[in-house]
């Protein structure tokens, strides 16, 4: 059955077996003992079905008609199913901010939804009783969310039954092969015809609303093979939405395809801050992650998390902060949905709103419950329009310099502006002109200062050689928060190249630095435009879209970064001619800069 609210209307099928010929197939719908509509028509063909002021089903209102199918033969019945079914339409539109959203019967609505794994302590991936598991999708709308993403499993049909009675939204993910390796093209094929007979068997629940076929590049192959596998299932099921790949920025993803409906994102803790691009929305896919141990309540002695609380206050505290994001992200980016990590506590993750066993809330519910609904009910497709800070400091000698020319001593003069850096665990060697700060792995140069507002445009240029380019990341400027850099000018280890990164986005060099070269590098945050872009010797070389960006007042930092709280990813190398600008710079100012020393 396929819902159409345009027309008041279900295309329904009835595939009967054997292959029999001259069947026909009855069709009523009910609202209640009031019969709404008779339509007769052949078996094993579409029929339409209609529904006439069709009462819509929303997770406000999840109205289902009652639907009785029989088969007859000759006249006379030989089968009959009763099921129902729910009207509703899930789909995109541009908001009054111009960008593209999701709607739900035609309405801007965002999909605040949670993580859920369905793990159980007494059956694993079998839930104890019929009840259980109604209790997780209760729950979880009783805290203000609409939608669950069911998370690499496929859920007995009395869960899906339980969503649509209940009026939950539905992520579903295909189950990933393992990571690690390319998968055998066996493994592939399988994994296809699975992903089919998952979207064939699902296709009539009202709750479900989007296929997830890939996440993280969990067994990717193939970035053209994810675009295909994403159109194959839109021309399977075009009344749903096609999320290709969950979490496309991250982990052992091939690059973002371009196809289905989704541009998805992952970000720990918080939360994402892609935007809509072309004919595809955007989601946050996986965010949050705060973790709580809660003793006789874990399956092991030890708890992970992305980021661990000593107390239920905190961590309530932890969650209302990233979901106030979220509503930023929704207001600001664009964002159509988000995805909280996650519904309980499983093994070793005690990242849930319960415990593993679901006796214990590790959280301020009337708190969660309080911004979940202010998210839903303002994260409308208005938007909030984006910052103007102003035209900025002209010329390319910056606010803030340092040309290292000193050759001795522990300071390195601030030549524009009045933050001089301290250096420690630096020595002094040759640079691109005169002399540079050496880095080996554990100095820094503090200038003692916030030399950038991190929540407007800026720019930060560096000349940079590494010593060594290996697995470690390697900062050369950053400016401290106390927790994670405001932003890095770096090497990314991870990636084995340059970048400009947020914690939780990197923009990055095409092909990795030789160590022992010099290279002019320069981060351009665009607060207007939504943008974090890298340069590298004066040609932009990539960009990301990431729309805000918090304040911050801690200290602007020369050859090293912060994470976590503690001082990391120093720079094994040296640094010249470091310069702050308290404007996004164009490109062409960029391409001077570089031959400017």
């Amino acid at each position: 059955m396929t819902a159409d609210i345009d027309t008041s209307s279900v295309a329904l099928k009835a595939n009967t077996a054997g292959g029999a010929t001259g069947q026909t197939v009855a069709v009523v719908v009910r609202d209640g003992a009031k019969v709404v509509s008779r339509t007769t028509g052949p078996a094993n063909a579409s029929i339409t079905v209609p529904v006439p002021n069709a009462k819509l089903w929303s997770p406000d209102k999840p109205f289902l008609y009652d639907v009785q199918v029989s088969v007859l033969a000759d006249g006379k019945t030989v089968d009959e199913v009763g099921s129902y079914v729910g009207m509703r339409e899930i789909g995109t539109a541009k908001g009054k901010d111009g960008k593209l959203r999701i709607t739900l019967n035609h309405k801007i609505t965002f999909l605040l939804s949670t993580l859920d794994q369905g793990y159980w302590p007494d059956g694993i991936y079998t839930a104890p009783t019929d009840e259980a598991l109604r209790w997780d999708i209760q729950q979880t709308k009783a805290l203000g969310l609409n939608t669950i993403r069911k998370h690499i499993k496929v859920e007995p049909d009395r869960w899906y039954y339980h969503a649509d009675k209940l009026g939950m939204l539905v992520w579903q993910d295909m189950p990933s092969m393992k990571t690690g390796g390319e998968p055998p093209a066996a493994a592939r094929t399988q994994l296809e015809s699975e992903l089919r007979e998952m979207v064939d068997q699902h296709h009539s629940w009202t709750s479900i609303i989007g296929w997830i076929p890939l996440n993280e590049g969990w067994g990717e192959w193939s970035k053209d093979d994810t675009g295909r596998i994403a159109d194959e299932v839109k021309s399977r099921d075009p009344s749903r939405l096609v999320n290709a790949h969950s979490g496309v920025n991250c982990c052992a993803s091939h690059g973002d395809s371009g196809k289905g409906d989704v541009i998805d994102w992952h970000a720990y803790t918080g939360p994402a801050q892609n935007a809509p691009e072309g004919n595809r929305v955007a989601i946050d896919g996986e965010h949050g992650g705060y973790g709580l141990e809660v003793k006789d309540h874990m399956w092991f002695e030890d708890g992970h998390a992305y980021q661990m609380a000593k107390t239920p206050a905190e961590l309530t505290s932890l969650y209302v902060g990233n979901q106030r994001d979220v509503l930023t992200s929704a207001q600001r980016c664009g964002i159509s949905g988000s995805i909280y990590t996650q519904t309980t506590d499983v093994e070793h993750e005690v990242n849930g709103f319960y415990t593993y066993d679901r006796q214990i809330k590790k959280m301020d519910f009337n708190q969660v419950k309080a911004v979940n609904d202010s998210i839903v009910r303002n994260a409308d497709g208005s938007g909030t329009p984006p910052p103007d800070d102003g035209p900025g400091t002209p010329g390319l000698a910056g606010v803030h310099a340092y040309t290292f020319d000193e050759g001795s001593g522990t300071t390195a003069a601030d030549g524009v502006g009045d933050a001089d850096a301290t250096l420690t665990g630096t020595t002094w060697a040759p640079g691109v002109s005169g002399s540079a700060a050496r880095f080996a792995g554990a100095g820094e140069g503090d200038t003692g200062a916030s030399l950038v507002k991190t929540d407007g445009s800026y720019s930060v240029s560096a000349w940079a050689k590494l010593d060594e380019a290996g697995g470690g990341f390697q900062t050369v400027v950053s400016q401290d928060t106390g927790n994670a850099s405001a932003f890095f000018l770096q090497y990314s280890g991870a990636d084995q190249r340059w970048a400009m990164s947020f914690a939780s986005v990197r923009a990055l060099s095409p092909t990795k630095p030789e160590p022992g070269k010099w290279y002019h590098l320069t981060g351009v945050r665009g607060a207007t435009a939504g943008t974090l872009a890298l340069y590298v010797d004066g040609q932009k070389v990539a960009s990301k879209s990431v729309c805000t960006a918090d304040a911050s007042t801690g200290h602007t930092i020369i050859g090293r970064g912060q994470f976590g709280g503690d001082k990391v990813d120093h720079l094994h190398g040296a640094s010249d001619d470091v310069r702050i600008f308290d404007r996004a710079l164009s490109d062409e100012e960029v391409a001077q800069l570089a031959t400017t020393r």
